[in-house]
């Protein structure tokens, strides 16, 4: 097994030292799987019943009959429903056929940035170290999630998912890259 710093000495920069490091846990992303899973047959069984069943009251409401049959002005409405909800269940198929693959392997931050590296071991996304705000823990895991400081920026935060320990990792980001005072902390001004 190669060490941590193996997988990222080809990824930084000279005199950068990792001051924390962590890998996707198989054992997260497994329960993940299986909790997709779970919602995804959830999902599909009522799908398809209530599919199932509003198509046989689409093809009962388009059926000739010898007298007037008041639901075959509906029958566009059924078949509407019909086929909504069955695109419903169908998707469900490819959820369970594809379950959601982790976008990163491995997490890093250097006093320069953050960064995560895909399992093939390329850089899947970084963030500079000027760009950092707040981490935010949540989830039922739960993830972090690190913000951009500036809050109009059109990039994407930095999610951090799947990894053991991740309030612990909250901590060393939070102490490695600490907030800037508030605008209006500097303004405040204490009497003499």
């Amino acid at each position: 097994m190669s060490s941590p710093q193996d997988i990222w000495a080809p990824h930084l920069a000279a005199g950068e030292r990792i001051v924390w490091s962590a890998s996707v846990s198989a054992k997260l992303v497994a329960a993940d799987r299986l909790r997709q899973r779970g919602i995804a047959i959830a999902i599909f069984i009522p799908s398809a019943i209530v599919a199932a069943l509003l198509a046989v009251v689409f093809m009962g409401a388009i059926a000739p009959t010898p007298m007037i049959n008041p639901n075959a002005m509906l029958a566009p409405v059924y078949f509407a429903f019909a086929a909504a909800i069955g695109v419903l269940a169908i998707s469900q198929l490819f959820k369970l056929a594809r379950p959601r693959q982790p976008d990163a392997a491995h997490y890093a931050a250097t006093p320069a940035r953050l960064i995560a590296l895909n399992a093939d071991g390329a850089i899947a996304s970084e963030i500079p170290a000027a760009e950092i705000g707040d981490v935010m823990a949540g989830g039922s895991r739960p993830d972090l999630v690190v913000l951009r400081r500036d809050e109009d920026s059109q990039a994407a935060a930095f999610p951090i998912r799947f990894i053991e320990r991740p309030l612990e990792a909250k901590a060393i980001i939070e102490e490695t890259f600490p907030s800037p005072p508030p605008p209006d902390a500097a303004l405040v001004s204490t009497p003499p």
